[in-house]
C-alpha cells in the first residue's frame, strides 16, 4: 500500500508597523500640535526680545547722556556754545578753579605774602598766589603742566574764545604758548607764567578757573553717532566740521553712541541772577524699537 506525506510549511505572521495612510495621519496632526504650540510661543518670546531690545536702548542712551552732562558740569562759565543746527555743542572744560590773591598779605608770621611777585595787579603779571590752594588739580609743584592748560579771569561772554584764538593780550585767557608751573609758597600755591600777561578785568569775587582742554560733540544723523572730541585748538567760531581744521587734528576723539535716530541741544544762557539751562533730546533707534530720553543740566555762568 503507497503512503502519501504532506509536507506541512510553518505559518509565517504577518509584519507589524504604519500604514502609508496612517503615516500621512501623523505628520499632519504633528503640524498641527506643533503649529499651536508655536503660536502660543512665538509672541511671549518676541514680546520678550522687544523688551529686551527697549531696555538696552534706554541703557544706552542714558549712559551717552550722562556723559555729556558730566562735561557740561564742569563747563568754564561762559564757554557753552550750540550750533545753528542745534546738533554740536562746544564747550571749555575746567580742570580746577580757586580764588587768586589780589592784595599783600600777611597770612602769620611764617607766611608772609606781601611781595610784588605775591599779589595779581593786573597790570601784565608773570608770578602771583592764589588764596589757598588747588583742590581738584592733579600736578606737581615744579612741573610745568600739560599743554592745552589756560588760565582764565572774568569772562562775561563768549569772547573768551576769540580772546584764546588770537591770543589777546591782555585778554580774558591766557595765549596757547603760555605754560602754566605752580609752586608750593608755604600756606599757598603760587603761580608763575612762562611769559608775562595783563588780564584784561579783574574778578569782583576774586575767582580764577584753570581750563585744560577744548569739548565738542558732534551728532552726525548720517552715521547714526553722537563723536566726542577733545584737546584741539580753539576757534573764533565753533567747529563742526571734523574734518576740517581744528577738529581733524583733535587729540583725541571718541564715539558716545550709535544707533542715533535724532538729537538737539538746547541752550538757554540765563542771566546774571539766574543759571543757563541746556536740554539734551536723545532718540535712539534699533530694529523698529525706539526710544526718547531729555536731560536738563543746569550751567553756573557766574564768572
Amino acid at each position: 500500500m503507497k503512503t502519501t506525506r504532506q509536507r506541512v510549511l510553518p505559518q509565517i505572521a504577518p509584519e507589524e508597523g504604519f500604514t502609508i495612510i496612517e503615516l500621512v495621519v501623523v505628520v499632519v496632526i504633528s503640524s498641527i500640535v506643533v503649529g499651536l504650540i508655536g503660536s502660543f510661543v512665538k509672541r511671549p518670546l518676541e514680546g520678550y526680545m522687544d523688551l529686551e531690545r527697549r531696555a538696552t536702548l534706554v541703557n544706552v542712551a542714558e549712559s551717552a547722556i550722562q556723559r555729556m552732562a558730566r562735561d557740561i558740569r564742569a563747563t568754564l562759565p561762559n564757554s557753552l556754545r550750540v550750533s545753528a543746527d542745534s546738533r554740536s555743542l562746544e564747550l571749555l572744560h575746567l580742570a580746577d578753579g580757586a580764588r587768586y590773591r589780589a592784595n599783600p598779605g600777611t597770612n602769620d608770621p611764617n607766611n608772609d605774602h606781601t611781595a610784588a611777585t605775591d599779589w595779581l595787579d593786573f597790570t601784565g603779571d608773570s608770578q602771583f598766589n592764589l588764596l589757598g590752594r588747588f583742590s581738584n588739580l592733579d600736578f606737581s609743584y615744579g612741573t610745568p603742566l600739560g599743554a592745552g592748560h589756560r588760565i582764565t579771569i572774568y569772562n562775561t561772554s563768549s569772547n573768551v574764545y576769540s580772546d584764546a584764538a588770537t591770543d589777546a593780550d591782555p585778554g580774558v585767557i591766557t595765549p596757547s604758548a603760555t605754560t602754566i608751573t605752580i609752586s608750593n609758597d608755604g600756606d599757598e600755591d603760587g603761580i608763575t607764567l612762562s611769559s608775562s600777561f595783563d588780564f584784561l578785568l579783574s574778578s569782583p569775587r576774586q575767582r580764577l578757573y584753570l581750563v585744560d582742554t577744548s569739548v565738542s560733540y558732534l551728532c552726525d544723523l548720517g552715521s547714526e553717532e553722537i563723536t566726542r572730541y577733545a584737546s584741539y585748538s580753539i576757534a573764533s567760531t565753533q567747529p563742526t566740521d571734523p574734518s576740517v581744521a581744528p577738529l581733524n587734528a583733535a587729540g583725541s576723539s571718541s564715539l558716545v553712541t550709535n544707533r542715533v535716530g535724532a538729537c538737539e541741544f538746547t541752550y538757554d544762557p540765563g542771566t546774571p541772577s539766574r543759571a543757563g539751562l541746556i536740554t539734551i533730546d536723545l532718540t535712539l533707534t534699533e530694529a523698529g524699537e525706539q526710544v526718547r530720553l531729555f536731560e536738563q543740566v543746569h550751567v553756573d555762568n557766574t564768572p
